[in-house]
């Protein structure tokens, strides 16, 4: 660019109108960006409180399995398979004792 070309824009900034279309330009332009970023926020905050439901949800889940298996564990339950299943009772236990094993060295 020339010097006179410098001049020539200079002196455009300067006028009123010139000034008024690029300050609503930018101001355009940063509100644009700003609902953006805004809309941006809101979603992810809307994924993490649906995300946290589901993890709530899951931890009610998981409260209500381990009371089940802990029910399912119990004596009561126990027996009652016991009796539904037709098992009986052990009468006379004998254990087996392994000998020991001897090892000799050459």
């Amino acid at each position: 660019m020339t010097e006179g070309g410098k001049i020539g824009f200079v002196e455009r900034l300067k006028n009123p109108k010139v000034m008024n279309v690029l300050t609503i330009g930018f101001i355009l332009a940063f509100g644009i960006l700003y609902i953006g970023q805004v809309n941006a926020a809101a979603t992810k905050g809307y994924a993490i409180r649906d995300l946290e439901r589901q993890n709530e949800h899951l931890r009610q889940d998981r409260e209500r399995l381990d009371i089940e298996i802990a029910r399912l564990r119990s004596l009561d339950s126990v027996t009652t398979r016991e009796q539904f299943l037709g098992l009986v009772k052990v009468q006379h236990v004998e254990y087996i004792e392994v000998g020991k094993d001897s090892l000799a060295l050459r």
